[in-house]
C-alpha cells in the first residue's frame, strides 16, 4: 500500500499536470479558437499524451469551460478584500470600489487575448456556455447589490431599491469596459476612466 507521502506526491504531481494541461489548451485555444483546436493540438502543446488529457478532461469542451471558470473566478477575486472588510463609511466605499475595479481592468489588461478569446468563442460552443456567459451580469450585480445593500442599512448610501441601481452601475460598467477594451474609449488613463465611472455612480451629476 503507498505511504501518505507517496499518495501525497502522486496527487500534486497529477494536479500540476492537470494544471499544464489547462495551460496549453488555453494557448491554443488564443491561437486558434475553440472549434480548429483539436485534442491533439493541446496535448502537443503540453507535452503530454492524448492519454494523459483524457484523465483530466473528458473532451475539449470541459477544458474550455474550466478555463472560463478559471478566468472568471480570478475576476471575482478581486473583490475578495472588499467582501471582507466591508466599508464603514462612503469614503471607504468609494476608495474600495475603485481599487477592485483597478485590480479587475489590471487582470483583464494582462489576460487580454484569453478575454477577447472567450468572448468571441463561447457564445459558438453550445448554449449552455453562451447562458453562462450571459449570466456573468447577473453575478456582477448581485455583488453590487450586496454592497449597496450594506451601505443603506450602515446609513451612509439613501435608501433606494438596490437590485435597480445595482444593475444600472453594472450595465454602466460592463459597456464602458467594452469601449475601452475595443480600443473606442476616450482617450483617457483607466484610472481616470475608473474614477470617473465610480464617482458618477457615487455622486451622479450633481454640483453637491
Amino acid at each position: 500500500m503507498p505511504s501518505d507521502l507517496r499518495q501525497e506526491r502522486d496527487r500534486t504531481r497529477s494536479e500540476r499536470r492537470r494544471i499544464d494541461v489547462l495551460d496549453a489548451a488555453e494557448r491554443v485555444f488564443v491561437r486558434q479558437g475553440f472549434h480548429r483546436t483539436l485534442i491533439s493540438d493541446i496535448a502537443t502543446e503540453a507535452g503530454v499524451g492524448q492519454g494523459t488529457f483524457y484523465r483530466h478532461f473528458p473532451d475539449k469542451r470541459a477544458v474550455f469551460e474550466t478555463i472560463f471558470d478559471r478566468l472568471v473566478d480570478s475576476l471575482f477575486a478581486e473583490f475578495a478584500g472588499m467582501s471582507a472588510n466591508l466599508p464603514s463609511d462612503a469614503r471607504e466605499y468609494r476608495d474600495a470600489s475603485v481599487a477592485a475595479l483597478r485590480r479587475v481592468a489590471q487582470a483583464v489588461e494582462r489576460n487580454g487575448d484569453l478575454v477577447r478569446m472567450i468572448l468571441r468563442e463561447t457564445p459558438t460552443v453550445d448554449h449552455s456556455l453562451e447562458d453562462k456567459l450571459a449570466s456573468l451580469h447577473d453575478g456582477f450585480m448581485m455583488l453590487a447589490k450586496s454592497f449597496l445593500d450594506h451601505a443603506v442599512n450602515e446609513g451612509f448610501a439613501r435608501p433606494c431599491d438596490t437590485e435597480i441601481i445595482a444593475q444600472a452601475i453594472v450595465g454602466m460598467g460592463t459597456w464602458t469596459a467594452h469601449m475601452w477594451f475595443s480600443g473606442r474609449a476616450p482617450d483617457v488613463t483607466l484610472d481616470h476612466l475608473i474614477g470617473e465611472m465610480v464617482d458618477f455612480a457615487f455622486q451622479g451629476i450633481s454640483a453637491r
